[in-house]
């Protein structure tokens, strides 16, 4: 017999709207676990995950929506909102200071792609202002660093919906019309590409350990493949129930694959096979965003999944772990 589902650790409750996004977030020096989350009215709260309260509520996005959040170097913090900013935060000792921002000039529901080289290098992918374009910006100097855009002669795959950088030589993009596109860096072009999904591609995520990716979309399927050199292998799919995925995750072992689904479930799957093995049941409405925490040192778990919803809770769970 299975056994049964289990139910979240504990639930983060305070969050003023529904949650767009979550990021596991331990400072240098060591002393907390925290917890990110950026809401629908663009407040960004850091949440003690001992004290399970939030400590620091960050405003800068004129009350439009977080999209991402994402950690860089010495303890920064960005956060992509729906106002055509990204903003970097220095949270460090009390502080809650802007130091940096890039106007991206782009009104688009793509979250943005972060790849953090050093404590200067970092690149940040988010939708372009053409059909179908991506721009990467140099988060030093905010410049444009490359445009990534189809072929005139090629065929449109509407607006880019979701984004991960494999390294700094590759990115790949989930598109509306369904294509998982792999672009050069090097040559700002078309490396390869597949329509993969009969719906727009609303979430991705690529492991560069295990060279394989997973995305999902609006459709009722999950799909894991692998890049060739000149191609994208399917490695496998999977029927879901209902139809609708806002966010995929794989663990940082690279074992699990969880989904965050439009019917308020949460699904997890062998990355290996993409066996199912688990339905989380919590949630009253969609669940919007997902993290996998790295190994946790001041906690009594080795690993936590977090969850936000559109009904304004984030569930902590721990699967497939044994408790300190």
């Amino acid at each position: 017999m299975a056994r049964p589902a289990p139910d979240p650790v504990f639930v983060l409750r305070g969050s003023i709207d529904a949650v767009n996004s979550v990021r596991f977030y331990s400072p240098s020096n060591g002393s907390q676990e925290y917890l990110l989350s950026g809401c629908v009215s663009g407040e960004v709260r850091i949440w003690n995950l001992s004290s399970r309260r939030s400590e620091v509520t960050l405003n800068g996005h004129h009350g439009k929506g977080i999209l991402e959040l994402q950690l860089l170097k010495k303890d920064k913090i960005l956060s992509h909102g729906r106002d055509n900013q990204i903003l970097v935060w220095d949270v460090t000792e009390g502080r809650k200071d802007i130091v940096s921002s890039i106007d991206t000039a782009s009104f688009s529901l793509c979250k943005c792609a972060v790849l953090s080289h050093d404590d200067r290098k970092c690149l940040i992918a988010v939708a372009g202002l053409e059909k179908s374009e991506v721009r990467v910006h140099d988060l030093e100097s905010k410049k444009v660093i490359h445009r990534l855009i189809p072929p005139t002669e090629h065929k449109s795959f509407g607006m880019p919906m979701c984004l991960k950088f494999i390294d700094s030589k590759q990115l790949v993009s989930g598109y509306e019309d369904g294509s998982i596109v792999v672009w050069n860096l090097e040559t700002n072009k078309i490396g390869t590409e597949k329509k993969l999904h009969s719906e727009p591609v609303m979430c991705l995520d690529y492991s560069i350990t295990s060279k394989k990716g997973v995305s999902g979309s609006a459709e009722d399927k999950l799909v894991s493949w692998v890049i060739k050199k000149d191609d994208l292998e399917t490695c496998c799919e999977v029927s879901l129930t209902n139809p609708g995925l806002s966010d995929v995750c794989i663990r940082q072992d690279d074992k699990i694959v969880t989904t965050a689904g439009w019917d308020n479930r949460i699904r997890l799957f062998g990355f290996k096979k993409m066996k199912p093995l688990a339905i989380l049941s919590y949630h009253t409405d969609s669940v919007h965003c997902l993290d996998s925490s790295q190994p946790l040192q001041h906690m009594q778990y080795q690993h936590l999944l977090a969850a936000g919803s559109k009904d304004k809770h984030i569930s902590l769970w721990s699967v497939y772990e044994t408790n300190r």
